[in-house]
């Protein structure tokens, strides 16, 4: 009796731990997309497309911001700032290291302005935004966040939440490339200046 008792225990047991991975929650974050509101955007070198360390993006609304958590490829050290790879591949495959993703924090009345990205040093404040359709706007990010339409990228999305990215799913804003602060490459024109 003590050895069926033991295995049911371990059979329930294993059940609810297999529900549990990423960073945590039932389902390891696959099943996110189909009851959350998830928003992931690439930022990468425009010399060579690989990822950007030390960059910073940042969702505006009309109440204040919201950071986007950066996809690492170990164990977040930081749950506000970071996320796992694992967990961001659940929701999105062809996610990276390095990527951004923001799951939580936006509430469907809440107004969104567009985002801000903290260029780190040596890049240029010139980045170039192409949204999954292959539109194009290239901005120069100020060193202080404003939240004017010129000085944030995807602006042209300005609007409720719940309207511009629906209630659930994942929503994909593209890539942002940064530009390095190098002779050899030389930033295209911006298409709005900064204030």
């Amino acid at each position: 009796m003590k050895r069926v008792a033991i295995g049911l225990l371990s059979g329930v047991l294993a059940l609810l731990l297999h529900g549990c991975g990423g960073n945590g929650g039932v389902g390891g974050g696959a099943e996110l997309a189909a009851t959350d509101r998830v928003l992931v955007v690439r930022v990468s070198d425009a010399r060579g497309g690989t990822p950007v360390q030390g960059a910073e993006v940042v969702v505006v609304t009309a109440t204040g911001t919201v950071p986007m958590q950066r996809i690492v490829a170990g164990q977040p050290t930081n749950l506000e700032r970071e996320v796992s790879l694992s967990f961001a591949r659940a929701l999105r495959s062809d996610l990276r290291a390095g990527d951004f993703l923001l799951r939580r924090g936006l509430n469907d009345s809440d107004i969104f302005r567009g985002i801000y990205v903290r260029v780190p040093t040596g890049y240029t404040a010139v980045v170039r935004h192409t949204f999954p359709d292959g539109r194009q706007r290239v901005k120069q990010m100020p060193t202080a966040l404003r939240d004017q339409p010129e000085c944030l990228l995807a602006s042209n999305l300005a609007g409720r939440v719940e309207t511009v990215f629906g209630k659930v799913g994942v929503y994909d804003l593209g890539t942002i490339e940064l530009f390095p602060n190098a002779p050899q490459v030389v930033p295209p024109p911006v298409d709005e200046n900064c204030p």
